[in-house]
């Protein structure tokens, strides 16, 4: 059994390759060095100059200075003013906290037969969570904004041509 686990195994490693990735290093804003990883086949968000809102794309592959797309649009790396980091997904459940509890509220008033269907208290509960979520989704993501202290580069795991010499 060993044996034929070792030949599977060998097999699979043969026919694997080595990605490339895209290594974002940056400062947080209490001084401590972080850094991201793109891989291919990764959504990124990123802001090129000039632009106003971010743009989303799958990646599909890194060259030294060149990023290629799903969309067939190629991006040097130089020209990329700002690169969104996702976090946590929160705000979508403020956001349809604050409309079912508004939807439910003024169902069970109608069911009820109440004379004031929508009531005040209702409407300040609900636009104080939509306004949470709206809050919650700009804080919840890290806009790193490209500038002379942010390394941008990518990394070939292509192990076996490392002692290989042109």
């Amino acid at each position: 059994m060993r044996p034929i686990v070792c030949i599977v195994l060998f097999l699979i490693l043969k026919f694997s390759y080595s990605q490339k990735i895209l290594e974002l290093n940056y400062h947080s804003v209490f001084g401590k060095e972080k850094s991201y990883q793109f891989f291919n086949n990764s959504k990124i968000d990123y802001k090129l100059k000039g632009d106003l809102f971010y743009r989303t794309h799958r990646l599909v592959n890194l060259n030294d200075s060149v990023l290629v797309f799903d969309n067939d649009s190629a991006v040097k790396i130089s020209q990329l003013k700002a690169i969104k980091i996702r976090g946590g997904m929160f705000s979508p459940w403020l956001f349809s906290a604050g409309f079912l509890f508004f939807a439910i509220d003024t169902g069970n008033n109608i069911a009820n037969g109440h004379a004031t269907i929508i009531n005040e208290q209702t409407i300040v509960v609900s636009s104080v969570l939509i306004l949470a979520g709206i809050i919650v989704r700009r804080i919840q993501d890290k806009h790193v904004y490209i500038r002379k202290n942010i390394t941008i580069r990518v990394l070939d795991t292509n192990y076996q041509n490392l002692t290989k010499t042109n």
